[in-house]
């Protein structure tokens, strides 16, 4: 049958699939709005919250920004399940830095924020930690996000 509709319809693959890259979504005003506030948190380096029922094309705007940033200035940090805990979280920092995460919590900690700056001071680019389903993540999870963020005194931060 799917067969059939691609054929009549001439696609070369399935229209609304998943798998669509971001140069080929429907763009409205809804959604720039979201690229252009993602893109905002993203140049401030801040912490930003996109919010939206389900199938609103929350995931869809930050695929289009990621998309659209240059990999020489960005690092992006993608842990797949945002339900890893404040350990995971930093062991997704550390790994996606091609670093072996500490065994210790604190030694983890501290390694994270190193990496970060090192990515950010001596390498130019700015890391970004994007957490889909950001709704479950637990208080302290949110905490470990904003003290990532807060190395210099909330004066600088070499994340987003």
């Amino acid at each position: 049958m799917i067969d059939k509709l691609q054929a009549h319809y001439g696609f070369s693959r399935m229209p609304f699939g998943r798998d669509l890259a971001p140069g080929m979504l429907h763009r409205h005003a809804s959604h720039n709005e979201g690229v252009a506030r993602i893109g905002w948190c993203i140049a401030e380096r801040s912490i930003g919250v996109v919010t939206g029922e389900g199938g609103a094309g929350k995931t869809v705007s930050v695929r289009a920004v990621l998309h659209s940033l240059a990999p020489s200035k960005h690092t992006v940090i993608h842990p797949p399940n945002p339900v890893i805990g404040v350990r995971g979280i930093h062991e997704a920092v550390a790994t996606a830095f091609g670093q072996q995460p500490s065994h210790l919590g604190s030694r983890l900690t501290a390694q994270t924020g190193h990496a970060l700056t090192a990515e950010r001071e001596e390498r130019g680019r700015t890391p970004l930690l994007v957490l889909d389903e950001a709704h479950l993540l637990n208080y302290e999870q949110l905490e470990a996000i904003r003290m990532l963020t807060n190395t210099a005194m909330d004066q600088d931060s070499p994340l987003s």
